[in-house]
């Protein structure tokens, strides 16, 4: 039999396991539970924003509909540089509830941190929680959100995370939400085995004290991925991770304003692992070489064997469909029979882009919001 025949039959065995036993293991996570008023620890949501005025008024509005003992809980926002009404509301809302807390980054001090990283760290600094939660301002948080992330969070905990969903609005708003529905599952079904890697970083919480022992983001740039950053920081001493998928803690995310936007969100997801620990570099660089030689076997395998390149073809859509509604059931969402199918040409082509363009140009742009941030 000819090699690539047998390399291909080959696979059609690899990728089904991997993907079922990812699946077993988001069906082994526990699910959430929420904390008593009695037992609720203080806690600090921070959202940093530039340029956010469009999405920003729905993130707030959920988080000031939280279901939390309000003097147990502070908001705080802040405006990283924006121009375009975001700081104007952040302390307009400060005004108007006691709880929330406004901030601007304008003033402050360079600290070798840029993009989210920036405001992030800032709003730690101001943050008086016990926990400090962290979302996105295109993110909205359920009501049950903060009770349900620490209803498990024991003193060797330092950091819980639950997960996002993209609503589909327009066909890159679809794109990106096949590609969370294909990436998550991999973290929180290593997660359900025991081996979390990484919290999400519009959906995470950091246990503050843990995060001041080891000096903050301020000890690590330059940062991009800043929600692995503060994952390692705040594990880094042996604590506890908890990762939830449920409605309960569930953010839904606004899509990304455009296709650029996309591709630059998936660049930095690469390259910020990769710049971050030997271990996810590697990891990545696998997965990403792996991953093209996949994409290329699934639409050219066909000019080698037909009917391997069925059965390869079937493989993987059947495989992606078990780890695609895994994760949508779970997260309370209902996967269309359609998005498996069309996962396949969305990361055909996201994968190829990624691949080559970090091949030529390190330079990440923050979603193409004028943040650049370059890896040597």
């Amino acid at each position: 039999m000819d090699p690539l025949v047998e390399a291909m039959i080959a696979w059609v065995g690899i990728y089904p396991l991997t993907a079922l036993a990812l699946v077993l293991g988001v069906r082994r996570l526990p699910r959430s539970r929420a904390v008593s008023n009695d037992a609720a620890p203080s806690v600090s949501v921070v959202v940093s924003a530039r340029n956010e005025a469009r999405d920003l008024p729905r993130c707030i509005e959920a988080l000031l509909a939280l279901d939390y003992p309000p003097q147990k809980l502070q908001i705080v926002l802040v405006d990283d540089l924006s121009d375009d009404g975001t700081g104007a509301l952040v302390d307009a809302v400060a005004r108007a509830h006691p709880h929330v807390v406004a901030l601007h980054t304008a003033a402050l001090a360079e600290n070798g941190l840029e993009a989210k990283a920036r405001g992030i760290a800032h709003g730690f600094a101001h943050a008086t929680g016990e926990w400090v939660l962290i979302t996105d301002a295109d993110g909205k948080v359920p009501r049950t959100w903060v009770r349900h992330l620490l209803g498990e969070a024991g003193p060797n905990v330092t950091v819980v995370s639950g997960s996002v969903v993209v609503e589909p609005r327009r066909w890159w708003g679809l794109a990106e939400r096949l590609v969370n529905l294909f990436l998550h599952p991999i973290n929180h079904g290593v997660a359900g085995w025991g081996v979390p890697v990484v919290a999400i970083g519009p959906n995470m919480g950091v246990r503050r004290a843990a995060y001041q022992r080891v000096g903050g983001l301020v000890a690590s740039p330059p940062l991009v991925a800043e929600d692995l950053a503060l994952y390692l920081l705040a594990t880094r001493e042996g604590g506890e991770a908890r990762c939830y998928l449920d409605p309960e803690t569930t953010v839904v995310l606004t899509p990304v304003p455009s296709p650029r936007h996309l591709v630059s969100q998936v660049r930095r997801f690469a390259l910020g692992g990769v710049a971050q620990d030997w271990r996810y570099a590697l990891g990545l660089t696998v997965a990403l070489s792996w991953g093209t030689a996949v994409m290329g076997l699934v639409f050219l395998g066909w000019m080698i064997s037909f009917a391997p390149w069925a059965a390869v073809v079937g493989a993987k859509i059947g495989a992606d469909a078990l780890l695609l509604g895994s994760q949508a059931r779970r997260g309370g969402e209902t996967l269309r029979w359609y998005e498996p199918l069309l996962l396949q040409p969305t990361l055909l082509v996201l994968v190829s882009i990624v691949t080559v363009s970090l091949a030529l140009r390190r330079r990440i742009h923050w979603r193409g919001e004028g943040y650049a941030v370059r890896f040597d």
